[in-house]
């Protein structure tokens, strides 16, 4: 019956009037934090709202840095304390009237709203939230400014907080509906990163896939290599999801951007409204819709499950990933102890490496070498090596452009995890015997042929 709910819900769901939402807010122009013309689109998102038929509707002002933003908030009660926040942002890059960005997110939440308060039966608040300073990077002083005052304003209340899910940057006729989860620091354990948890980014997945709208993880083309990536390179982009993220909340953002397939005119002033397709605002908001309904029985204070790897449709969280790992090193083991000596040796220092780094740094490093460590299974082949080196070569790659696209500084990994990981990948790909020496005693190698023969070299 929920699910029922939820594909009837979507199928209805207005992209064309999201669009009209996302082109009224553009009409006004760049509105960056703080800007006479950006208390207007917040005067408009809360008059939205009431239209939608939200409760509670009201402007949150807050400051920051010496800067005044209007936070616009909207509820739809249920009984009982939990709730989930639904958010996208009204304020712009300095100059870009935000049609795209994010002037369809926008929309999208607004017609979402519009939708969720037709249902009068629903098993946890909704929290329908318009952030302001999302660019606040632009003063250069902090971001995520609005969602930031938003989680200390809640106060003691946070606890009661399940999850929070972001709408970005959509409503591209060229995108493709993603869920983005970047890694970000994590303010409790400097140089760690945290992210999405695995069991957000399934349940979503899930969800949007039972209303028959497919979100990728990361990039239609490149998603076990972006998965990598996020978690070996700082990112500079995000949502404000980043905010949630930092306070220990579950939260994830979604868009039709993506690395290999990014919006043009991002924070361009040609952000503008005739670049919005109905029908991909249409195919985000369904989408949107059936995650939200799924989002009604997530389980409150879920663990924050950092280390996961989606594919297939699946997420293996950490010990399918431990599983895969520990395998992926007995054929080398096992080849270096039937040669025995010094080659033994070496296959015990590369998985030693390995290891290192594989408990540090799960996701990168077994995307890197997965494939070099399962070499011993195959014959040893300058085409098998270099097969086996595409995945450490592509995101070096990956890297190499997103930095140059300015869109990452900097990597997770420590200068003793990268040399570590230098290592591992160096002995994987060393020829079997290189490390010389004899077999194990006790094991004799298979005699010659002339020597079963009973012949004899003179």
């Amino acid at each position: 019956m929920q699910l029922l709910s939820a594909i009837l819900l979507a199928a209805s769901f207005d992209g064309a009037a999201a669009g009209e939402h996302a082109s009224r807010l553009a009409a006004l122009g760049p509105h960056p934090w703080g800007s006479p013309r950006n208390s207007l689109a917040a005067q408009y998102v809360a008059a939205q709202f009431r239209d939608a038929g939200l409760q509670e509707v009201r402007l949150a002002g807050f400051e920051s840095h010496g800067i005044q933003g209007q936070n616009v908030i909207g509820v739809l009660r249920a009984a009982g304390p939990e709730f989930v926040v639904v958010g996208a942002h009204h304020d712009t890059a300095p100059e870009a009237p935000g049609a795209y960005d994010d002037g369809g997110g926008v929309g999208v939440l607004i017609e979402a709203a519009r939708m969720l308060a037709k249902d009068k039966q629903r098993r946890r608040t909704f929290v329908f939230v318009s952030f302001d300073g999302e660019e606040a990077w632009s003063t250069g002083k902090t971001t995520t400014a609005g969602s930031r005052a938003y989680i200390k304003a809640l106060g003691p209340e946070s606890r009661h907080l399940a999850v929070a899910f972001v709408i970005e940057m959509c409503g591209w006729k060229g995108g493709t509906p993603a869920f983005q989860p970047i890694a970000y620091e994590d303010p409790l354990r400097p140089g760690a990163s945290a992210i999405a948890p695995a069991w957000l980014i399934g349940r979503a997945q899930a969800a949007a896939r039972g209303a028959g709208i497919s979100f990728v993880v990361g990039d239609p083309y490149i998603p076990w290599l972006y998965q990598a990536a996020v978690r070996t390179y700082h990112a500079d982009l995000y949502g404000d999801d980043l905010s949630f993220i930092q306070a220990g909340i579950p939260a994830l953002f979604v868009s039709d951007s993506s690395f290999s397939a990014f919006y043009p005119w991002y924070h361009q002033a040609s952000d503008t409204a005739e670049k919005l397709d109905p029908a991909a605002l249409g195919r985000m908001g369904q989408g949107v819709l059936a995650i939200l309904r799924d989002l009604e029985d997530a389980l409150p204070g879920a663990p924050m499950e950092p280390n996961w790897f989606a594919a297939f449709g699946w997420v293996a969280g950490p010990v399918a990933l431990f599983a895969l790992a520990l395998a992926s090193v007995l054929p080398g083991l096992r080849q270096g102890y039937r040669l025995g000596g010094r080659a033994f040796a070496v296959r015990l220092a590369a998985v030693a490496a390995f290891g290192y780094v594989f408990f540090r740094h799960p996701v990168p490093m077994l995307f890197v070498m997965l494939l070099p460590n399962l070499l011993p299974l195959v014959p040893r082949r300058p085409w098998s090596m270099a097969f086996a080196a595409i995945p450490a070569l592509a995101l070096l790659g990956l890297g190499g452009v997103a930095w140059y696209r300015d869109f990452v500084h900097g990597v997770w990994l420590s200068h003793t995890d990268l040399a570590a990981a230098v290592v591992a990948l160096g002995l994987a790909l060393a020829p079997a015997g290189s490390g010389g020496g004899s077999r194990p005693a006790g094991r004799p190698g298979k005699p010659p042929k002339w020597k079963k023969r009973g012949l004899a070299i003179r």
